[in-house]
């Protein structure tokens, strides 16, 4: 009994956090494609 506690807290708590952080960290991916694509420009211009 106690681990079902432990097992549905634990997917509550998953659950609240994907919640309140997933919204503040959605992007568009176009502009994670250009982050991605300026970041690696920068790798291979700086030797």
């Amino acid at each position: 009994m106690k681990k079902a506690l432990f097992l549905v807290g634990g997917v509550c708590a998953a659950a609240a956090g994907f919640l309140v952080w997933g919204k503040k960290r959605r992007e568009p991916v176009e502009e994670l494609a250009h982050k991605l694509e300026e970041a690696w420009a920068d790798h291979h211009t700086v030797v």
